[in-house]
């Protein structure tokens, strides 16, 4: 038996040298087909769905880690992975700031008159608009307080804006001036000028943004969502749109992509980008940290330090 890292992350010279200096007995490969057997591979670095769940499959897989390049993972089969004693690694943290600004670019995109402006100027038409919103002073939720919600509201602050902020627990989070419970949520929605979703797809999360939550938000508040599509029920939000909010920044979709003739693409008070502000200015570079802590320590027989996901949660 020859063990084996499966890499389905495109590396470079020096991290391929890494991996065999901290793995010196390892076999590393890019492909199921270049294994000299299935079972020999141990640890798996990336995800390709497809040969990712042909390799899970196999009767005779001895895969004992796999370390994924997105924060979110509930495109995996976790209840297989956690029958198998399969460890799993997400890559939490890296998209902080990426999704943080995009975020804002959003906000602004909406506060600022930056639409209009654009569709103004693909008409080559000078359209002044006579008001504008402006950060400072007004309140965001941010639900979910992970790395990328502490990041959210690090930036907020340098708006001069309020946070509050929404976990499982309620324990103090840095840059939130108030924090509550999910449970809360509810109660204090109304609050907010600007609900900013950060939180990853889960049994709890399943359309927690449904009817009735959009109905407590405050008229002509803002919606951001950057967590996962299947949090937010979106005929409600479609409904909340026509009623009490002025509009929503929404970056994943209950269906990816999503489909060309859905009503969201029409509306003038919707922005839609396609999954993209996870996306990094050189992605490989940010996760490869991770993966190397975790390779360190699993060689050495260690628990592994970094984004152990949790089945029981989700994430």
């Amino acid at each position: 038996m020859t063990q084996t890292i499966l890499t389905w992350r495109n590396l470079t010279a020096q991290q391929e040298e890494k991996i065999k200096e901290l793995a010196p007995d390892y076999k590393l490969i890019s492909s199921l087909e270049e294994a000299d057997n299935l079972e020999d591979i141990e640890v798996v670095y990336g995800w390709k769905s497809e040969d990712g769940n042909k390799l899970i499959d196999h009767s005779a897989n001895q895969v004992k880690w796999i370390q994924v390049a997105s924060a979110g993972v509930d495109y995996l089969d976790q209840e297989k992975l956690k029958k198998q004693d399969i460890l799993l690694t997400n890559s939490s943290g890296i998209h902080s700031n990426g999704i943080a600004e995009s975020v804002f670019g959003m906000l602004l995109n909406y506060t600022r008159g930056m639409d209009i402006s654009l569709k103004a100027q693909l008409k080559s038409e000078w359209i002044s608009v006579d008001t504008l919103l402006e950060l400072s002073g007004k309140t965001m939720i941010i639900v979910g307080t992970g790395e990328i919600g502490k990041q959210t509201g690090k930036v907020a602050h340098a708006f001069d804006m309020k946070t509050i902020g929404i976990n499982r627990s309620g324990g103090e989070v840095e840059h939130m001036d108030e924090q509550y419970t999910q449970d809360d949520l509810e109660n204090v929605i109304g609050h907010a000028d600007i609900v900013v979703n950060i939180l990853p797809m889960t049994d709890e999360t399943d359309k927690l943004f449904d009817k009735n939550l959009f109905k407590q938000m405050k008229d002509q508040s803002i919606f951001i969502n950057v967590g996962r599509g299947g949090t937010v029920d979106t005929d409600a939000l479609l409904e909340a749109l026509d009623s009490n909010i002025a509009y929503a920044g929404l970056d994943v979709f209950h269906e990816e992509p999503l489909p060309n003739d859905h009503p969201l693409w029409n509306r003038e008070d919707v922005l839609i980008t396609p999954h993209i502000a996870g996306r990094l200015e050189d992605y490989s570079k940010s996760l490869f940290p991770i993966f190397e802590k975790n390779l360190k320590a699993y060689v050495n027989g260690e628990e592994l330090p970094i984004n152990l996901v949790d089945y029981s949660r989700g994430y």
